[in-house]
């Protein structure tokens, strides 16, 4: 049985889907940038802070990278994913797209939380 994918010329010709994987990507470059614009330049950095006892955890500052990362992973697999659904189910890859965007808000969140913890 062979798999017949979905042409994806024309899966970035749906609007929806150009709109939500351009602007997940455009979050996502905006993680990084901000990280790295914003983060002062020391060999370790707070990477999680809880209200009852302040910050828990300090370590060294290229690990504060893995939330844009990972951010990138999510964006990357829900991409593919949706372009492997589109063919049966157009509502599913746009659903997996806009999980994409709604996980790059919360990723540019953290990213906020921590440069403002850290300076």
């Amino acid at each position: 049985m062979k798999l017949r994918l979905y042409p994806l010329k024309l899966y970035f010709f749906s609007l929806p889907i150009i709109i939500m994987v351009v602007s997940s990507v455009l979050l996502n470059l905006f993680s990084w940038f901000w990280l790295k614009s914003q983060l002062p330049n020391t060999s370790e950095l707070f990477l999680h802070y809880n209200v009852l006892y302040g910050v828990n955890y300090i370590a060294e500052s290229w690990k504060i990278f893995f939330v844009p990362l990972i951010g990138l992973v999510i964006l990357t697999v829900n991409f593919f994913m949706g372009w492997l659904l589109y063919k049966k189910d157009k509502f599913m890859a746009q659903i997996l797209n806009f999980v994409a965007v709604l996980c790059q808000i919360f990723i540019i969140f953290t990213t906020f939380v921590l440069v403002f913890l850290n300076a």
